[in-house]
């Protein structure tokens, strides 16, 4: 009976150990608030989508296109953080060998001021463009809506990944801010030109 015992205990002990480790590992973000992005992100893909049919092949349907693209990635991602935390799959980012962690709420704020200056510029943009009834200067602010509607899309993704701590590789400035030392090619006079 006591060996009995024991067993049940060591038993009991051992089912509460593995709840006490599942419950410690819970993650920081709740899949009810990657719930509330991805469905965010689909509305923004469905009315992408509804824009997109309204133009014909062109710059400005490519550009809406791109933008299309990077809010389906974004969704994707999203997905993928998901389904980590629904698996209980802890997934650990690396970039140039170093840990990358979800982003501070001081980094995050200051994107989002980003994102909320690039909105403000988009909209201002369309209601430019719809003071047109058409011909170049309509197509001409309509392709600056647009892009400034495709660095909002950028904005959305750059936040999404901070928040959710999925990496970004982002070129840095001064890797392409040197300045050549010598002019290219050879310098020439006017008159020797031709």
């Amino acid at each position: 009976m006591q060996k009995f015992l024991v067993a049940i205990l060591t038993i009991v002990s051992v089912a509460l150990s593995v709840t006490l480790g599942v419950v410690l590992q819970e993650p920081e973000v709740s899949t009810i608030e990657i719930d509330r992005d991805r469905a965010t992100l689909s509305s923004q893909i469905s009315t992408t989508q509804e824009e997109s049919e309204k133009y014909g092949p062109g710059l400005l349907r490519s550009l809406i296109e791109i933008r299309l693209a990077i809010a389906r990635n974004t969704l994707a991602m999203l997905d993928q953080k998901r389904a980590s935390f629904v698996k209980r799959i802890t997934l650990d980012y690396r970039l140039d060998g170093r840990p990358v962690h979800d982003a501070s709420d001081q980094e995050l704020n200051m994107i989002l001021e980003e994102l909320s200056q690039a909105e403000k510029k988009a909209a201002a943009s369309k209601l430019e463009a719809a003071r047109y009834s058409g011909g170049l200067a309509q197509a001409m602010s309509l392709l600056k809506a647009e892009t400034d509607e495709l660095s909002v899309s950028q904005l959305r993704l750059k936040f999404y990944s901070a928040k959710h701590g999925i990496p970004m590789s982002l070129p840095t400035l001064t890797e392409n801010s040197s300045k050549p030392t010598q002019p290219p090619g050879k310098v020439v006079k006017d008159r020797d030109a031709l």
